[in-house]
């Protein structure tokens, strides 16, 4: 349309209205977002409108629309609230605090499906535009297809036909796959397919997917797969030995009933079975907890580090006080396997012991701590900190209770609440540390004021709201300044220990990996021009340059014993005698990091290139190492029990240089010093294995095996139990002791 009968009336082309009248000769009255225009029925063309509730999103192509927008809103998805007469419609944006207005032909339907989706019903609205018929809220089905006006054909496996659907009405769920673990959801009394022995506690896996999501399920001791409808079935969690978990608030009882764990309890995952069972270990238990996958969810595990307290909802802990009160608090030093927290606590010789679902996590904050809004959180949590960037720093001021804060800022005035989830802890700039503006500032809060992009300074004070003064080399006054605004110019002390970083260029004899001794800082007028001299041994010459191509190595120390990487062919100084076997001590070392090395079967002085060597650490045994008793102890202090020479066990738990060890044959922990064992290696899922030279009789019998059998490890217990798969055997794992099992390196079975 080049030219329209009544001209064009302030309207352009694409713009969208709706009828408002017809006249007699046919000409149509329209309401458009310009006013009303009047148009003859030839000229213009039949559009789907929009509706109340549907989505809709800015065209791409859209680059200023008609009526304004915020910019974090271009983006957005937006729900249509109403169309005035006026010819505009009204959108609202979540978080805005009213509807836009906007014109209709600046928007498009939100697309958010396409061909092959797997999607659920949402609650039905109170005027579905379709009969939904026995499809229910909570159906889910997948998208066969999208008519013209953006509805969507939907097959479900308990209907004949597609379904018709608006967008609006249904929601994406993550869509089930081949191999994947399910059982039915206890919600569901009675699945739309008739149960045919399963139950709630039956745990199958999806062998295939047909078209209209119907499941076909293997169920182990089951004849035939099983079939399932998808809404009746939620995923099993893929649980492994180590995870922590709970029972799921939605089981009425455990399979095998609640014994002496409760729904608070928290417990790590012992043994997983191929029946869908599995072991849970308490800190409050001596044995395993027996339950079913689908009785368990997992939950977030303690970490070493973390600050904890009881909770305050908790009157009598599992394990008892031990002297200490609710308003204890302490720091998590070692996490026994069976989840048990050992917690450091202030003026305390000895570990607390404190069982997980009895313990809350601190937030970490104390008052005084520098923080910043989390640069994962996507959206504000409250209209106060529109003024707030991500890179802004702020103080905590207070703590209202464990998860509650006040904050201050230098910019700001008064408090600002948050919550410890929405920030993250930042380190905090010090009197007396260099600072720099950081990369990619634009201008600093205050202005300039006689500084520069290059300008280097020294932080002189910091306010208690994070304000700092700086002194910068030519400005007379201290410069006021946010701390978001600079970046710590690292500095090295002398004799403090670097290394050359692997971006560093090549200097002389000198690569990435060097380890060298600060000697001082280069003057040029005596003003620092920002770079180090560092002295590295073997180089009568200092090393100049910047702090970007070094960074802090912990330093050697005189009595420490080292060795010589294995991947130095050659020593700087030469061998002197000694090979890579050689185990030595450092007698001295010189200012540049030059070492000597004694060792008892030495001639000569063995000198020592510090980037040249490996500090040999003794060996410590932790939670969690595979161990067995050493061949030089002939009686162990606790006698031997049921134990052997030859039985591997795990260590689960520590107290005062005792250990207390898992082997797969015993149901209670054994009992022994620390000093009576060693640490083995710990077999791994996918080892190649085969049975130990010498073997009369494995500790649970042959089955079909034979000495000659091999496999590869599929599955291993906490306490160390092995579950192979042997080569040209189907069915369920071999159950093992490890004491009966090594290493087959020659093997290529994977």
């Amino acid at each position: 349309m080049k030219n329209p009968t009544y001209g064009w009336q302030g309207a352009t082309h694409g713009n969208v209205g709706f009828v408002q009248c017809i006249s007699e000769n046919g000409s149509l009255t329209v309401s458009i977002c310009t006013g009303v225009a009047h148009v003859l029925a030839n000229e213009v063309v039949k559009v789907i409108p929009f509706d109340r509730g549907q989505l809709v999103q800015l065209k791409p192509d859209v680059i200023e629309p008609r009526y304004a927008l915020h910019e974090q809103l271009r983006d957005s998805q937006g729900t249509v609230l109403c169309i005035e007469d006026e010819g505009f419609i009204r959108i609202g944006f979540h978080g805005a605090s009213k509807g836009w207005q906007a014109d209709p032909a600046d928007f498009k339907r939100f697309e958010e499906f396409k061909v092959g989706d797997w999607v659920c019903v949402r609650k039905t609205p109170e005027a579905a535009k379709h009969d939904f018929g026995i499809v229910t809220a909570g159906s889910i089905g997948i998208v066969h297809g999208i008519r013209s006006d953006s509805s969507l054909l939907i097959e479900f496996s308990c209907v004949p036909a597609p379904c018709i659907f608006e967008p609006e009405e249904v929601e994406p769920v993550v869509p089930f796959k081949i191999g994947e673990l399910v059982c039915v959801k206890r919600s569901i009394a009675e699945p739309s397919c008739a149960w045919g022995g399963e139950t709630h506690h039956s745990v199958g896996r999806i062998c295939d997917i047909k078209s209209n999501g119907l499941l076909i399920i293997e169920i182990q001791n089951r004849s035939i797969p099983w079939t399932a409808d998808p809404s009746d079935m939620e995923k099993v969690e893929d649980f492994k030995v180590g995870d922590w978990v709970r029972v799921k608030a939605s089981v009425p009882s455990p399979k095998y009933g609640w014994d002496d764990v409760t729904r608070t309890s928290i417990g790590i995952v012992h043994n997983l079975e191929d029946d869908g069972d599995m072991g849970v270990a308490f800190s409050f238990r001596s044995k395993p907890f027996l339950c079913s996958m689908t009785d368990m969810e997992k939950v977030s595990p303690f970490e070493v580090g973390q600050e904890i307290r009881v909770m305050s909802s908790i009157t009598q802990p599992l394990l008892g006080w031990s002297n200490e009160s609710p308003a204890t608090f302490g720091t998590v030093a070692r996490i026994d396997m069976d989840g048990t927290l050992n917690v450091r606590v202030a003026r305390r010789a000895s570990l607390w012991k404190v069982a997980p679902g009895d313990a809350e996590r601190l937030s970490g904050l104390a008052v005084g701590d520098w923080v910043r809004v989390k640069q994962c959180l996507g959206s504000r949590p409250s209209y106060e900190w529109n003024s707030f960037r991500k890179e802004n720093i702020a103080v905590v001021h207070s703590i209202q209770d464990s998860f509650h804060l006040d904050l201050v800022c230098c910019f700001r005035k008064g408090k600002l609440p948050a919550h410890s989830t929405e920030v993250e802890k930042v380190s905090r700039i010090k009197i007396g540390q260099h600072v720099r503006f950081r990369t990619g500032l634009v201008e600093p809060r205050w202005g300039w004021r006689g500084a520069s992009h290059n300008s280097r300074g020294v932080v002189t004070a910091v306010n208690i709201d994070g304000e700092i003064r700086v002194s910068f080399s030519g400005l007379r006054n201290l410069w006021r300044g946010d701390p978001a605004d600079f970046e710590i110019d690292q500095m090295f002390a002398v004799g403090e220990w670097v290394k050359l970083k692997n971006s560093a260029t090549r200097w002389k004899s000198l690569g990435p990996g060097s380890l060298g001794v600060v000697q001082g800082v280069r003057l040029q007028e005596d003003n620092w021009d920002g770079t180090f001299l560092v002295g590295f041994c073997g180089e009568t010459e200092l090393w100049v340059g910047p702090a970007c191509d070094l960074e802090t190595v912990d330093k050697l120390a005189v009595g420490q014993k080292v060795k010589v990487k294995p991947h130095v062919k050659q020593p700087r100084f030469g061998w002197s005698g000694h090979t890579h076997e050689s185990i030595g001590s450092i007698s001295a070392i010189d200012l540049d990091g030059k070492m000597r090395i004694f060792t008892p079967a030495g001639t000569k002085v063995w000198m020592l290139d510090p980037s040249e060597v490996d500090v040999v650490e003794e060996e410590i045994i932790q939670i969690g190492d595979w161990i067995r008793v050493k061949s030089s102890i002939a009686t162990p202090v606790y006698q031997w029990g049921e134990v052997t020479r030859d039985s591997v066990g795990v260590v689960h738990k520590m107290e005062e240089g005792e250990l207390l060890v898992a082997f797969c044959f015993l149901d209670q922990l054994w009992v022994c010093k620390e000093w009576e064992m060693e640490k083995v290696r710990a077999f791994k899922v996918g080892d190649s294995v085969r049975f130990r030279e010498g073997l009369v009789k494995p500790r649970w019998g042959w089955g079909m095996e034979t000495w000659a059998s091999k496999g590869h490890v599929v599955g291993v217990d906490a306490n160390g139990k092995l579950r192979i798969k042997f080569k040209w055997r189907e069915g369920r794992p071999w159950i093992g002791d490890p004491a009966d099992i090594i290493l087959d390196e020659s093997s290529s079975f994977s």
